[in-house]
């Protein structure tokens, strides 16, 4: 019988991975570039895998021979572990700064914060550097950052070699057992899962407003760039911000404001997405439920101890949905606010499209195309939700975003390179077809 190794049988599933995840994404996103990516992911975590399991196996053979059997190890505490070793990959295109000549402060926060979690071994900065300016590229030499040249002519292409690097680094430095990465898109979800596949850490470092929701679940800390920021003073550090305290009452409110911020940008409110958003508002200090401080009361064991006191105290509710803990407002209905609601109140009526179609057109007039979320799919979202709040549009927040999805698939949304979206041109002459178009797959849907 032949014997096939562990190693061997990881490496052999590389195909399979790649062809598993293409095709879960393209079915999902009807995107061929986007499932591309996820398909390289897959391939090349299943690859780094199967190289990390020989490199283990070959330095256990190594081990045993240069040991002899008598010997006997010390015991484990024995043994002093080296400073950990930190890996930081950040997407530009994705998420830019300010820098005022050579300064760049925001930078020279994400060193700081990298240097308070251990030695950083790499420090790479991918982008189209010729569209850049060139002091915020010295700027970036300065602080320790490699900038890598990418030609950003084909989509993804910072995503593909940034995926590649990670994945290289985790097997080339296996010392290396945390991984920050610096974006808000979620092509990257499978090299964040792959990573802890391999029991690396991974924080992921953005713009908390633009991040992708699947991809702020799938890692293990998530920070807002901007909360980073020394620049205004020396007590703002980030290894200082990291021990300051929260009062229970303003824990509640970030917890209120992260609710409501999850529900106009049609997020998750599940306990985890919720804590993710609470630590990245810049107005309160919240550090995780370690941070609370209770007069006369011991601390919170865990996030779920918080929101059941602030469930008992009517501050909150608190439901269960198809199996997931949701949290909501104590004014509003579950059935109607959760991403898992089953309510179904009826097809849209052509005048209820026309109402979609009029707050699509408003989000665009209302912001500023230089904003970054303008266009983004949350922005649209908020615009067509507050005809919800108003009562024009009797629907759960599932329905609306799938009517968002629908003016996609028919071509009135248009995905631009960059994620945002934009309205087909010539609108006052179309608009008539396209509510037709609507009520018409609407019905056959």
């Amino acid at each position: 019988m032949v014997q096939v190794s562990k190693q061997g049988l990881i490496l052999g599933l590389g195909p399979l991975a790649f062809a598993i995840a293409f095709g879960v994404t393209y079915l999902s996103d009807r995107d061929v570039r986007r499932s591309s990516v996820t398909g390289l992911a897959a391939l090349s975590a299943t690859y780094a895998t199967g190289l990390i399991a020989t490199e283990d196996r070959r330095r256990q053979i190594a081990h045993a021979r240069a040991v002899p059997q008598t010997h006997v190890l010390p015991p484990e505490s024995v043994i002093q572990s080296a400073p950990s070793e930190v890996a930081v990959f950040w997407d530009y295109e994705n998420v830019k700064i300010a820098a005022q000549g050579i300064q760049a402060p925001l930078a020279e926060s994400l060193v700081d914060y990298s240097q308070s979690q251990g030695h950083p071994r790499l420090k790479i900065v991918y982008s189209n550097w010729r569209r850049e300016k060139e002091s915020l590229v010295q700027a970036l030499y300065s602080l320790g950052f490699e900038p890598i040249h990418v030609s950003t002519g084909k989509e993804n292409a910072v995503d593909v070699k940034l995926t590649v690097d990670c994945l290289n680094t985790a097997y080339q430095y296996p010392d290396v057992g945390h991984f920050i990465i610096v974006t808000g898109d979620r092509d990257f979800v499978p090299l964040v899962n792959a990573l802890k596949t391999l029991e690396k850490r991974v924080t992921l470092i953005g713009r908390a407003e633009v991040a992708s929701n699947q991809l702020l679940l799938s890692a293990d800390e998530f920070i807002d760039l901007e909360k980073l920021d020394t620049s205004d003073s020396e007590e703002t550090a980030p290894t200082k911000r990291l021990s300051q305290t929260i009062s229970y009452e303003d824990a509640v409110a970030c917890l209120l404001a992260a609710i409501n911020l999850a529900r106009d940008q049609g997020k998750s409110t599940r306990f985890g997405a919720i804590d993710r958003l609470m630590r990245a508002n810049v107005k309160y200090t919240y550090g995780g439920v370690a941070s609370i401080t209770r007069p006369d009361a011991a601390p919170f064991t865990n996030f779920s101890a918080f929101v059941d006191a602030a469930a008992k105290a009517g501050q909150v509710q608190i439901k269960t949905l198809a199996g997931f803990k949701e949290l909501f407002l104590p004014d509003e209905d579950p059935e109607a606010e959760s991403e898992f609601s089953s309510q179904d109140s009826g097809p849209l009526t052509r005048e209820q499209w026309q109402i979609i179609l009029d707050q699509v057109q408003k989000a665009f007039t209302d912001t500023e195309p230089e904003h970054n979320s303008y266009g983004r799919f949350m922005s649209l979202f908020f615009y067509v939700r507050l005809a919800k709040k108003d009562g024009r549009l009797p629907h759960s927040n599932e329905r609306l975003k799938q009517s968002l999805s629908r003016l996609v698939d028919e071509g009135i949304l248009m995905e631009q390179a960059n994620r945002s979206f934009r309205m087909a041109e010539n609108r006052e002459d179309k608009i008539e077809a396209w509510l037709d178009q609507l009520v018409q797959t609407e019905g056959s849907a």
